[in-house]
């Protein structure tokens, strides 16, 4: 069984998930207090049944998204890890919303864009969205609303709360799917497939994932 948790955003997210079955938990939650995590943690595992002695490994959304959400989320999960002697699956925000905007939208190549200052945002350019894995074409990085052009997106399904600058630039943009933010449940799929894989890492190793702050030169990969 595999607890995640997902702080890039306002609330925290809670997730179990046993051979597929995912069960999950949202609490409104002012992030700034870490204090408030661990008891809500295992509120959760005790409404479920289940104690931190059945949990096999740890997953949490590894960003980009709120730095003080992520110092936090990498911090629970570093004491837990270390604690329980658990291995930890990393999973990057922008794949979470890849799979998810794939899985509605039963489409293959999704660009997720998260807002990330003024008229810049973050983008990475997933294929495979309609599968298990999202595979990252090229790395995320910053990108302006002027560097990407209709043309460049017309193969591309767009995603996340980025979306906006990109309509701004490109009013006819076509494929917008109604995904904005992260979810505990394709957070978990895609962390059971990598823990199948064996892509995990220790508890020291669990990091956050902070995209370059260099603007990208290119348009597209």
């Amino acid at each position: 069984m595999i607890l995640g948790l997902d702080t890039t955003g306002r609330d925290l997210k809670l997730g179990l998930i046993c051979k597929g079955e995912v069960r999950s938990r949202l609490f409104s939650n002012d992030l700034r207090h870490s204090r408030q995590i661990l008891p809500q943690l295992l509120q959760f595992l005790r409404e479920e049944g289940e104690s931190l002695k059945s949990i096999q490994a740890l997953a949490f959304s590894q960003g980009p998204g709120s730095f003080t959400g992520l110092r936090i989320a990498v911090g629970v999960i570093q004491g837990l890890a270390y604690g329980l002697s658990l291995p930890v699956i990393p999973v990057p925000t922008m794949a979470i919303v890849a799979r998810a905007a794939g899985q509605q939208a039963q489409v293959a190549r999704v660009l997720v864009t998260m807002h990330a200052r003024e008229e810049e945002f973050y983008g990475a350019f997933y294929d495979g969205c309609d599968g298990l894995v999202p595979r990252l074409i090229g790395q995320a990085e910053v990108y302006t609303t002027a560097m990407l052009t209709n043309p460049d997106l017309a193969s591309w399904s767009l995603a996340g709360d980025g979306v906006f600058l990109m309509k701004a630039l490109s009013p006819q943009t076509q494929g917008v799917i109604d995904i904005t933010s992260p979810d505990v449940h394709n957070l978990l799929q895609i962390a059971e497939a990598m823990l199948a894989a064996g892509e995990v890492v220790s508890a020291l190793e669990a990091a956050p994932l902070y995209v370059r702050e260099t603007v990208a030169q290119k348009s597209r990969p």
